[in-house]
Order: structure tokens, then sequence, then C-alpha cells
């Protein structure tokens, strides 16, 4: 009896059971079931719609990623897309189970659903990635999806210095952008050609692809004298020989301010006691100009480099904002006519480098040109600690306010110094030009908090202390 009664027990529970199995899950409505999947870069973006139901209170979706994990994505009435994501090569026919839940977080039966999706950025920027060679290391260009995310890891093969073995050196890692970015590498190792690694990973650490391009050349450059090629530009140049102004400063070899320098220390000053510069301005009007070297033959363009002044803690002469009869008339206005108050002022932030064959590269349209090099920085004063030339203000060459800085410093340390140099190296292809030239388009503080009244450089000036030229170095 006893066990009859323990048989009876038993197939009440499974009854009960399989009418609460029953129970569990309700059926989705016909208008609920429109769901649609768009393919984007590493996933898809499912779209759903919930009508006005007081009792759908949301959707869930359950799928596989790319490195076997199981994920839950939940949206409710008050958005309309879920976003798949965790897959890194385009896939199709990717299973998906979704459900609708109500407010008592009751699912309801499953829609067994697939998706499509489209290469992640980790994956799709190695579809045009490139190792091109550049001078003293190498380059990597590369393209990528609207949609984002992850980190390229860049290496190449060298001689680790503390184990004085062959190893993978790191040379940067960096988030990867949209569109695409070029990255330049200088490498401290001399190496006549390279083997480049190429790593992505996405934000969850996972290494997503790994490529190597081997025996990439490395470029090597040579500086021409001045005697090796001819400068020209249609720019106007100041030529003041009371203040040592001139073309002449622009290849006299000194750099770093070290004419200026000079006169301080040995108290050289003009015939009206003003300061002498011994440097090279031009202007007025000198935005958009041209300045032209002329290599005599076509040569491989290396780099360009434009000097300028360390910081000497100097006044540069400013224009007084009135000017009053007998009180200010006798200000230096040649000097206030040069620096309106700012060296930095007179220095480009947004300048480019072309080469061209063209018969006259004065006159030669841009479609004779190639662009070999770019800078385009913001003019504005929040933005010069990251300017090329910020050590040449006091802000940033971590002095004070009317120190003297180096204006004082004993020649030998003086030349010990780094100098200040605007390095305009050139993409490589290849190509000789006969011609290089570039133009200045804006100055730092040249339209200072984008109002005119604080205009820097209203006349458009441009100053370099020193240019040096490069060009590819040939096999002998």
């Amino acid at each position: 009896m006893k066990y009859r009664i323990l048989i009876w027990m038993f197939l009440i529970g499974c009854l009960a059971g399989c009418r609460e199995d029953d129970e569990i899950g309700f059926a989705v409505p016909v208008e609920f079931r429109k769901i649609a999947f768009d393919p984007i870069p590493g996933g898809a973006v499912m779209r759903y719609r919930l009508p006005d139901n007081l009792d759908i209170f949301g959707v869930r979706a359950r799928y596989v990623n790319a490195y076997g994990q199981e994920l839950i994505k939940e949206g409710t009435y008050l958005s309309d897309t879920i976003l798949l994501d965790g897959f890194t090569e385009a896939q199709t026919d990717v299973p998906v189970s979704v459900t609708f839940f109500n407010n008592s977080m009751q699912e309801s039966e499953p829609l067994a659903l697939a998706f499509k999706t489209q290469p992640a950025a980790t994956v799709a920027l190695f579809d045009e990635l490139t190792v091109n060679p550049f001078w003293g290391g190498f380059n990597v260009t590369y393209t990528s999806p609207s949609i984002v995310e992850g980190t390229v890891h860049v290496f190449y093969i060298g001689i680790n210095p503390a184990t004085r073995q062959q190893d993978s050196i790191l040379v940067g890692s960096y988030p990867i952008l949209e569109g695409g970015d070029t990255l330049n590498f200088v490498l401290k190792q001399a190496l006549d050609k390279l083997d480049v690694v190429v790593r992505t990973d996405d934000f969850d650490g996972h290494r997503v692809r790994t490529r190597i391009y081997e025996n990439i050349p490395a470029l090597a450059m040579e500086k021409l004298s001045p005697e090796q090629f001819e400068f020209s530009t249609d720019a106007e140049i100041v030529e003041n020989t009371d203040r040592e102004v001139g073309l002449k400063y622009l290849f006299d070899g000194n750099k770093k301010g070290l004419n200026y320098k000079k006169n301080y220390m040995e108290g050289n000053k003009g015939k009206e006691g003003y300061r002498k510069y011994g440097t090279f301005l031009a202007g007025p009007n000198a935005f958009e100009k041209r300045f032209v070297i002329d290599f005599g033959e076509p040569r491989v363009p290396a780099m360009v480099c434009g000097d300028a002044f360390l910081y000497f803690g100097t006044y540069w002469p400013v224009p007084p904002m009135i000017l009053l009869p007998g009180i200010n008339d006798n200000y230096d206005r040649v000097g206030a006519e040069y620096w309106h108050g700012s060296y930095m002022s007179r220095l480009p932030c947004k300048l480019k480098l072309f080469g061209t064959n063209a018969a006259d590269p004065l006159k030669a349209s841009m479609d004779e040109c190639t662009l070999l090099y770019a800078l385009d920085e913001p003019s504005s004063a929040p933005y010069w600690d990251k300017a090329w030339c910020r050590f040449t203000d006091y802000c940033y060459a971590n002095w004070g306010y009317n120190n003297p800085g180096y204006l004082s410093l004993p020649y030998s340390e003086f030349e010990e110094l780094e100098p200040i140099t605007l390095e305009m190296k050139c993409n490589y292809t290849g190509e000789a030009f006969r011609y290089v030239f570039f133009e200045v388009y804006d100055t730092y503080g040249s339209m200072r908090n984008g109002s005119e009244d604080y205009e820097e450089n209203d006349r458009e000036y441009v100053t370099f202390d020193e240019l040096e030229v490069y060009v590819k170095m040939e096999n002998k």
C-alpha cells in the first residue's frame, strides 16, 4: 500500500510539472515578429518594434560571439535597436535566439533567427594596410571602416637592448582611427632592411590578427649645403641691415637664435639703440606664398627643417594700443612691426610642402604638384602646449616670466642644447623632383581666441631662423 501511494505521488508530480512546462513561455504576437538585422563592422544591429502593449516589457537576444562566449543583449520599449557585437571576420547565418519578456520577467517562446556581420576594424584595416620605407625607419598606412574599436600594435624585428638577442620590439600602440591613419617610426637601430609586425587587439584584450611584412628597405638621407641648391620665393623678404634681418641669415649655419644671442652678449645694437636679431623674416603678406628650393636636377626629397629661436626671455616689441603724442610716439616701430610682441606669432602652425617638376614652380598648378608633408595645428593659445615651437615661450620652457632663459648661457653650454626644429619629413614614393616648395597658411596666435581684437599677425609675417634641406642618400 505504501508503495502505491508513492507511485501516485510521483505521477501527480510529473503531471504538475508538465502543466507548469506548458505554461512557461507565452506566444509571441505576430506584430512583434518583424525583426531585421543590419550587418556592421564587428557585428550587427538588430531592429525591433514593440507596439503599445502593456504586457510586453522588452526583448532579449542570445548568441555566441567569435570567442565562444554566450552573450545576452536586452532592449526595452524605450529603444528599437540592439547592438550584437563581439565578431571579427565577416560571417553569415550567425544563430540568435530572440525572446520577449513581460513585466514579470517571464520570457516568451524563442524565435530562432540568424544575422550577418561585416569584418571588424581589427580585421578590415589589413585589407589596404601598407608598410612603407621612411626616413630612418618605416611608416604604416591603413584605412578602416566608419565603426572602429580596438588597438593596433606595431613591432619591428631587431636586437633587444636588454637581452642582446633578436626580438620583436614594440614601437607603438594606438587606437584604431575612423577612416585610417599614417604612423611614422624613426628607429634608433641602423638596419638595411626591416621586418615589421602589425597586430590588432580588441578592447577586451583578445588578439585578433597578426601579419608580418618582410624586407622593408630602410631609407637614409643626406644634408645639402646651401651651395647645392637655389632658394627663391614670390614673398617679400625683409632686408634690414641695421637690425640684421635678411635672407642671408636663413642659410648661415647659425641655429637656435645664435646671432641674436651673440649681439646681446656683445652689446651690439642698431643705430637707434634697438636690438639686432640676425634672422630671416618674410612679409608682409607672406601667407600662401611659395618658398622654393631648386635642386638643379631631380632628386628624391627627404626633409626640410625650419629652426626657431630657443627661449631667451626677451622683450619682443609691441605697438601701443593708443598712440599718445609725446608719450609713446618713440616706441620701436620697426621691431613692433616685425614681431608684434610675440615671436611665436611668426612661426607656422599650418604649412604644406610640395614637390614638382613643372617648368616654373612659382606658377605651377596644384595638379602639377605632389603633397609631401602637411602641418595642421591650431593657432589659438590653449593649444600651444603641443606646438612644435612651444619651448620658444616661457610657459613651456620651464622658465618664469622675464627669466633670461638661455640668453646669458655660456656658448659652450648653449652649443649642447637641442634646437627647436620643425621637421618636414617627406612622404616617400621614390619619385624625384627638381623643386620642392612650402606654403604657410597660418601662424601661432595669428587670430588668438578667434577675435580680431587680439590679432597677432594681421600683416602675415613668417620667420625661420635657419633652413636645412635633405635628400635621399644615393648609393655611391
